[in-house]
């Protein structure tokens, strides 16, 4: 395989290293105390194959998903991790060799073969993991959910969700879950003449419905959303494809490399009603983002929190590390979105303290958090790297302590025992350590993630740069 080569002390460039190797119930050694109460499994994922038989791929987005699982009892930690066992990969691995085109990355062949092949595509499955009623996906906008055996994270194919996606239906990674009905809600996008959004709603039983079909007024990349517990809101930022994408129509060009920065086009809001399927419509300045906070409602007003960027300078950054290029500074900062009931829309930057991977306490998300906890880019690191606590109601940040060459990912919430403050969580997250050249599962204490980790547990190999996870309790948690 190809991978980079190191570049010194503050080296990122290993967490976009590929990883082939797979392991299965390794225990992993363990420095200080895992909270007792902390019992269940920490699923994450993300590219695990960044080199495809010697071609790498462009974009980060592109790689072969890979599930790790982090199974948690008794303070001991137990770790297994599993490429998610797609189409496209089996078709790849019996070729030996890149075949599909991915989110930035062309399809391999001549000119023609591009062309005659362009309606095919793979759907790495590396961006999300959740368990919902009994069952664990692996989630990628790119198509549908793939199912997984919680056990052994074998791979138990696509899953139609009882016939209502289509073969060629996109269902996202950001599903999300309402703790009061027990529902998941989660949307699909579909690009033709015009971009469609359509909002789907699974119940507690199982059973999904589709609830409607939202038009757009121009061809966005939608990667996440938010819902109240009456509404769902759809962001379109200006990242967009052209109106006729010949190089994506004639096979020619990878969708991410025929996405364009239009400010011009300014950023849309879609506020739709859940249970009516009615829409409203908002505009407003342009901004760049991927990722949600949370919303409530307002009285007659919606409230969004999210991660905004200035602009999209941010979309270099995702070619530049898979060339071993010190990514383009890009942050983004919690703001506020008030989406009024005069049909205009307020923004407020809600900390000077920038903040990616967002989450919040899940058990009441309808409400305003008052605390976002994250990853964030200080000015010494060369990368996203510092847990982050963030008051939403002052600006104030809270930073862990890192050490130059330490890396975190997004932070996963676990409610303490008997809490009810939003702080009252632990956070798990995985870490890697650059100088020791080894990945870790650290433990933060949400009420004091300024301090040391309470615990760590070294995994037996660096874990790629992933993206999102869950954690899945092995029983309900006792309040």
């Amino acid at each position: 395989m190809q991978t980079m080569q190191p570049m010194g002390g503050d080296d990122w460039t290993l967490g976009f290293r590929t990883l082939e190797t797979e392991v299965s119930g390794r225990a992993c050694p363990v420095e200080g105390d895992v909270p007792a109460e902390i019992a269940g499994t920490l699923h994450r994922i993300g590219p695990g194959r960044h080199d495809v038989y010697g071609a790498r791929n462009r974009h980060w987005f592109d790689g072969d998903g890979m599930v790790h699982a982090l199974r948690i009892e008794d303070g001991r930690v137990t770790y297994a991790n599993r490429f998610v066992a797609t189409a496209g990969k089996a078709v790849e691995d019996a070729a030996q060799r890149r075949i599909y085109a991915g989110f930035g990355t062309r399809r391999s062949g001549s000119v023609l073969s591009r062309f005659l092949h362009r309606n095919e595509h793979k759907n790495p499955a590396n961006t999300n993991v959740l368990t919902f009623g009994g069952k664990l996906y692996a989630l990628c906008e790119g198509g549908r959910p793939h199912r997984l055996d919680p056990d052994t994270l074998a791979t138990m194919g696509e899953d139609d969700l009882g016939g209502v996606l289509a073969a060629s239906d996109l269902y996202s990674a950001h599903p999300k879950v309402d703790p009061f009905t027990g529902e998941l809600w989660n949307f699909g996008a579909s690009y033709g003449k015009e971009l469609g959004l359509s909002l789907y709603c699974t119940k507690a039983d199982g059973t999904t419905r589709r609830v409607t079909t939202v038009k757009c007024p121009f061809l966005a990349m939608v990667h996440d959303f938010a819902i109240t517990a009456t509404k769902a809101i759809f962001i379109l930022a200006p990242c967009a494809l052209p109106r006729l994408p010949l190089g994506i129509m004639l096979g020619q060009r990878a969708f991410g490399e025929s996405l364009r920065y239009t400010p011009e086009l300014g950023a849309h809001i879609a506020v739709v009603d859940r249970a009516s399927g009615e829409v409203r419509w908002f505009a407003g300045d342009p901004f760049m983002f991927f990722h949600t906070v949370n919303a409530w409602d307002d009285g007659a007003d919606t409230v969004l929190d999210l991660c905004a960027y200035a602009d999209g300078s941010v979309l270099r950054s995702f070619v530049e590390v898979m060339a071993g290029v010190t990514p383009t500074l890009a942050r983004a900062w919690p703001e506020r979105i008030v989406l009024k009931k005069d049909g205009t829309m307020k923004r407020t930057r809600l900390s000077a303290v920038s903040l990616e991977f967002p989450r919040v306490d899940e058990r009441d998300p309808f409400r305003p958090a008052k605390v976002a906890y994250g990853v964030t880019w200080p000015e010494s690191s060369s990368f996203l790297s510092t847990p982050a606590a963030i008051d939403l109601e002052t600006g104030h940040a809270e930073l862990a302590p890192l050490s130059a060459g330490e890396f975190a990912g997004e932070l996963v919430p676990v409610p303490k025992r008997g809490g009810t403050g939003e702080r009252d969580v632990w956070l798990l997250t995985l870490v890697l350590d650059a100088t020791k050249r080894q990945s870790e599962l650290r433990v933060y204490d949400g009420a004091n993630i300024s301090a040391l980790p309470v615990a760590k547990a070294r995994l037996p190999h660096v874990v790629p740069f992933g993206f999102h996870g869950n954690f899945t309790p092995s029983a309900p948690l006792l309040s």
